[in-house]
């Protein structure tokens, strides 16, 4: 039967429709889908994962995250959680993220060596944004906030000073000090450490020793660690110090952003017997690698001593600990010491998967 010409409108009419919601509905989906790959790229620039994915939030409407800090924050007792969490911050200063904000309620323990690295992101991010970064701080934990206070995370987050009596704590810490790259008396910093160290221990310390690990650790960073690295704004280094009144604990801690020093093993002439291996060994063993070699890649004869300066002070006393972070490896050496001898030493390398950005140093020592 042949079709009427309204008829075969409407049918020409329903078809084009139909054609137009499928067109429209592969749109979406080209639309969701490019979405979906731009959000997955930009979470993996930042670092996502397990660690941290409970923990962070990334907002792709305004290109912003949010963190709440763990419970716990502490390279030595838990690592991986502790880098993943400070490597989503690290991340979005580095990549132009806002950062909405840090939320510190769930915070109770945080290391020395941790609060370093943070102070350092929030310190970047202060200096490339030019303001202060806000934080969300619902609640305070008293050691939390004796050791914010001490080491000058109030200034770097633009909050106001406690007005109210801080606690006592058994541990007093040091304010960072910051440095950079190209500065014409870098060595200043660590003789005003040095002074800051003695007045809250209350007697001298190994100073020849101290200034010289210090020394070597600026030195290092300002001939390698940003040798790739063109950004001004990241040629940085910081420091801090605490001291434990019961049982005479010093801990120095020293932290840059460099390309780390698994990627700047010294040139050696045992290093050419070695390449074959080196390239499948891992962060640890380079760190190791570096400490065993003694030498730098300059070849000075007055920096011949390389890494091996940054043990004198750990061994200077009767028990010290020296603890290498780079990248994704950590090298340790523990010392015990008799009349000047060591008695015993212990050493331990260990690699993770994830890295702490850079380097980290940390002496610790019993007075």
């Amino acid at each position: 039967m042949k079709q009427s010409g309204n008829t075969r409108r409407r049918e020409a009419k329903r078809r084009w429709h139909l054609k137009r919601r499928v067109r429209l509905l592969q749109h979406r989906q080209r639309r969701r889908g490019a979405w979906q790959r731009r959000l997955h790229r930009k979470s993996h620039l930042l670092g996502f994962d397990r660690n941290n994915r409970r923990s962070a939030v990334y907002r792709p409407s305004d290109n912003s995250i949010s963190v709440v800090l763990p419970a716990h924050l502490n390279f030595e007792a838990d690592y991986d959680e502790t880098a993943s969490n400070l490597r989503i911050l690290r991340r979005a200063v580095e990549n132009g993220v806002r950062i909405r904000t840090i939320d510190f309620s769930r915070l109770k323990k945080m290391s020395t060596s941790a609060a370093l690295v943070l102070a350092s992101t929030v310190d970047q991010w202060n200096i490339r944004v030019k303001g202060k970064l806000k934080a969300d701080l619902p609640s305070w934990d008293e050691r939390i906030l004796v050791l914010f206070y001490q080491m000058g995370f109030f200034d770097l987050l633009g909050l106001p000073q406690p007005k109210v009596e801080l606690p006592t704590s058994k541990i007093e810490y040091l304010k960072f000090s910051r440095g950079q790259v190209g500065e014409a008396d870098p060595g200043s910093i660590a003789v005003e450490l040095r002074k800051r160290i003695e007045e809250i221990v209350g007697i001298r310390i190994k100073r020849p020793e101290l200034f010289e690990g210090l020394s070597e650790a600026i030195t290092n960073v300002c001939h390698h660690a940003y040798n790739e690295v063109n950004d001004d704004r990241r040629k940085y280094w910081w420091v801090s110090a605490s001291f434990n009144r019961e049982n005479k604990e010093l801990k120095v801690t020293f932290y840059d952003k460099g390309v780390g020093i698994p990627r700047t093993l010294p040139a050696h002439d045992l290093f050419e017997k070695i390449r074959t291996f080196f390239f499948g060994w891992g962060d640890s063993q380079k760190i190791e690698a570096a400490m065993e070699l003694g030498r730098t890649s300059t070849k000075k004869a007055e920096r011949g001593h390389g890494l091996q300066n940054l043990v004198r002070f750990a061994r200077a006393h009767s028990r010290g600990r020296i603890r290498i972070y780079s990248i994704k490896g950590v090298y340790e050496e523990v010392f015990e010491v008799v009349d000047n001898q060591v008695k015993s030493s212990s050493f331990r390398p260990e690699d993770f998967r994830t890295s702490i950005g850079g380097t980290l140093i940390e002496w610790s020592v019993t007075l």
